[in-house]
């Protein structure tokens, strides 16, 4: 693999080599036509633009003519600059607002903005503020002391001003030099330790393929940068390594780094046995489950939100009216799906769920995680629920996650939903769809609902999602009394 010199830094860039180091080498250097396009990036955009309106004013322009005319807001604005030696760096800002300062163009400033997602300012939000904060800086021959970010929570547009210190300037610095080695390389980074990024990430099925390919221990559920540091440390570097040692040998091992690590040994092992052999392997041989086994019928439970304004926009429901050992028909499987547009129908749509699930008192409801019960729940202590109706609906749950984690070691790299589900061969109907995806139809059907019907056929994607994902949680249930 030749390296490319002449590639310029750029924002993108660096927010990728920030967010993993063998994410931005496969920017460049990586296979097109191996990426995946994620709602993630996309509903990233619409959060900025929704940020960015708040700051519109009616003195706004374009490019570096709007700084030149003294603009208030100016949108747009290209830069390259070389920060760091033999290195073109470029930028295209999105947005820059009118500050103090004696610039170049007059007795005025602009500083930087960006707009983020997420509960909390990170590194990667620091540097790229930083970044943007030197280009401008080097271009309007004036040095901001501040810049903004912008965040959408519960429909408000919250500001935060971020000093722009030299230790951050100086971070930025190490990052693109580190940055500029990476890219010069023939090879590409390491997979990365910490997995969890990659869910969202463009590249996944390409580094899931080398992590598989090498034995990467990141590839164990209940492995993260850190332990797998700590296995390195006493030798273990591949799935094989670990799945050959002795319980008690990496017990004693790890335990002088805590007693915690030495506590899920036995658990990592089993583990990396599953997936090595790609077998499962049951951790309890006394299993019952009769709550399901005796049940004469199922509700099967699953919502979608908005993370953003904590809107469960849809509950989704299947009613199962049979014993789940019987043959199931998915094609006469009746699915529910019950809308809540805004917050303040929640007592209209807490009657209706309430409804459905009176008509079988004795019906367990079997769910995936923790996130439906406690949003349920909470939305009957809203609504003035009786605590003895709650109680009684409380003892109703069945998280099937808990199940799966407590009496099975699966083949898996994760114990999500998806990855279970679709390791006993559930397939969804529409490819390439996911959380973030139903998100980006929702808002998307909302916007447009009112003006036109282009995006009409969301919502109904949205119902078949919703309902493949109940169906999923109903054959995981089912393969559970199975096996």
């Amino acid at each position: 693999m030749k390296c490319n010199r002449s590639k310029p830094i750029n924002d993108h860039l660096l927010r990728s080599w920030i967010r993993c180091r063998r994410k931005a080498w496969l920017d460049i250097y990586g296979d097109k036509q191996k990426k995946l396009w994620t709602a993630h990036s996309t509903l990233q955009l619409n959060h900025q633009i929704d940020c960015f309106d708040n700051l519109s004013q009616k003195s706004y322009g374009i490019g570096i003519q709007a700084c030149e005319e003294g603009k208030n807001i100016a949108y747009g604005v290209r830069i390259k600059y070389p920060l760091i030696k033999n290195r073109i760096i470029k930028a295209n800002l999105p947005i820059l607002r009118k500050t103090s300062g004696e610039s170049i163009w007059g007795n005025f400033a602009y500083q930087p903005v960006l707009a983020r997602q997420g509960k909390k300012i990170t590194r990667e939000h620091k540097l790229t503020l930083a970044m943007t904060g030197l280009l401008i800086n080097n271009l309007q021959k004036f040095q901001v002391q501040k810049g903004l970010i912008l965040h959408k929570e519960n429909d408000v547009i919250k500001v935060q001003k971020i000093r722009l210190s030299a230790n951050i300037n100086t971070d930025l610095i190490d990052s693109l030099l580190n940055l500029e080695k990476d890219i010069e390389s023939r090879t590409p980074p390491p997979i990365t330790s910490n997995r969890k990024k990659c869910t969202i990430c463009s590249w996944r099925k390409d580094c899931d393929a080398v992590a598989i390919k090498e034995g990467s221990l990141s590839e164990i559920s209940g492995i993260g940068a850190k332990r797998e540091l700590l296995l390195n440390k006493i030798g273990i570097n591949n799935i094989e390594e670990l799945a050959n040692i002795k319980h008690y040998k990496l017990k004693e091992k790890l335990e002088i780094f805590g007693t915690q690590h030495g506590d899920i040994s036995k658990q990592i092992i089993l583990q990396s046995q599953s997936q090595s052999t790609n077998r499962a392997i049951k951790l309890n041989p006394e299993i019952e489950l009769n709550n399901l086994k005796k049940a004469k019928g199922l509700y099967i439970y699953d919502i979608e939100s908005d993370p953003d304004i904590k809107h469960d926009f849809l509950h989704g429901f299947i009613r199962l009216p049979k014993n789940i050992k019987n043959e199931i028909s998915l094609e006469k499987t009746k699915y529910s799906p019950l809308l809540n547009l805004e917050k303040n129908t929640e007592s209209f749509l807490w009657k209706r769920i309430t409804k459905k699930l009176s008509l079988n008192r004795d019906y367990p409801i079997i769910h995936y995680g923790e996130t439906e019960p406690i949003s349920l729940l909470k939305l009957g202590l809203r609504q003035g629920a009786d605590p003895h109706e709650i109680e009684a609906l409380k003892k109703r749950f069945i998280d099937i996650h808990l199940l799966i984690r407590e009496y099975w070691c699966l083949p898996v790299r994760n114990y999500g939903l998806k990855s279970i589900a679709e390791w006993i061969g559930f397939e969804w109907k529409q490819s390439n769809v996911d959380g973030a995806r139903a998100l980006l139809w929702w808002r998307q059907w909302k916007k447009s609902r009112k003006i036109n019907k282009m995006y009409s056929r969301n919502l109904n994607s949205i119902f078949e999602y919703n309902r493949d994902d109940c169906i999923a949680t109903l054959m995981i249930a089912k393969w559970l009394i199975d096996h």
